[in-house]
């Protein structure tokens, strides 16, 4: 099997110019952005808007929590340093080997021969971002992973979690491509459950995401029940409400269906976590496994 490269992105450099007054937008797009522009053409997010202020890569990145050079650079410059010591840029390429091992391992040949990797600094006046103790990812799109961090105590210690659990994603849209708008609430479930149970059964469930909620018996119980109401709705509006919770359903102008934050990312997570234990499938052979198969398996809407 083919060794697969990694290319890092070099957002550290971009961040010192940016400090030095010598990075603006263009920069951001061309340096940062461009090594990503096929995922972007995926997502319809055009590298330069097609009108005056129209809606490109910038705009995307911002709506995802990232910082842009549209905002002010004091914002992030007490944390580029920060960024560094997390040791993400040194550990990166260990934890997407050790995850290529684990599927190469189970006779899985990935179908990528190169992944790209983007390390941000989050905009630390993104609510969201904020809200989900300072980090977040995106693995949509094989072959691209994303972390948006602003490091803090919390999260400096969870980002090869972060990225294992993007990395998860990458290898789970090549065995079922993902369609974001008609992705159901039952599939998406499916898809972070695996994502974070894999990561954890590489670093741990202390490294665990703040996504996994230590809900008690009670609201665990009547989280799956709202959930088991809506699990066949289509389409990211109607799979955001579940997934993310009230608040921030809200927050990005949803309709609320009475959930606790994160409701959908705890759901998914015991699902695959009892899926595991009746099956005894690995996690690996789960995530080249059909959702139906996973949900049914699971019992937790029996």
């Amino acid at each position: 099997m083919g060794k697969k490269q990694v290319q890092l992105i070099d957002s550290l450099s971009f961040y010192e110019k940016a400090i030095n007054g010598q990075a603006d937008e263009n920069s951001f797009r061309y340096e940062i952005m461009q090594p990503m522009e096929k995922m972007w053409q995926y997502l319809n997010a055009p590298l330069l808007p097609k009108t005056p202020g129209g809606y490109d890569v910038v705009m995307a990145s911002e709506m995802m929590g990232m910082w842009t050079p549209r905002k002010s650079v004091d914002l992030i410059a007490d944390q580029i340093s920060e960024l560094k010591a997390t040791k993400i840029f040194e550990e990166y390429q260990a934890v997407i080997d050790t995850g290529i091992a684990r599927f190469e391992n189970i006779g899985y040949e990935i179908p990528l021969k190169e992944f790209v990797l983007n390390i941000l600094l989050a905009d630390p006046e993104n609510k969201i971002v904020m809200a989900s103790e300072g980090y977040s990812g995106f693995g949509g799109i094989p072959g691209y992973m994303i972390l948006i961090v602003f490091p803090n105590d919390y999260n400096r210690t969870r980002l090869k979690s972060a990225l294992a659990h993007e990395f998860n994603h990458n290898i789970r849209f090549t065995y079922a491509p993902f369609n974001h708008g008609d992705v159901s609430v039952e599939e998406y479930l499916v898809i972070e459950g695996l994502a974070e149970v894999f990561a954890e059964s590489l670093f741990g469930i202390e490294q665990r995401g703040p996504w996994v909620q230590d809900y008690d018996e009670e609201e665990l119980a009547y989280s799956i029940e709202v959930i088991k109401d809506g699990r066949k709705g289509r389409g990211f509006e109607e799979v955001a409400a579940y997934m993310y919770g009230d608040e921030v359903a809200r927050e990005q102008g949803y309709a609320p269906v009475g959930l606790s934050r994160n409701a959908g990312y705890t759901i998914g997570y015991h699902i695959v976590k009892e899926y595991l234990k009746n099956s005894g499938a690995t996690i690996e052979e789960a995530t080249l496994s059909p959702s139906e198969i996973i949900i049914s398996g699971s019992h937790v809407f029996d």
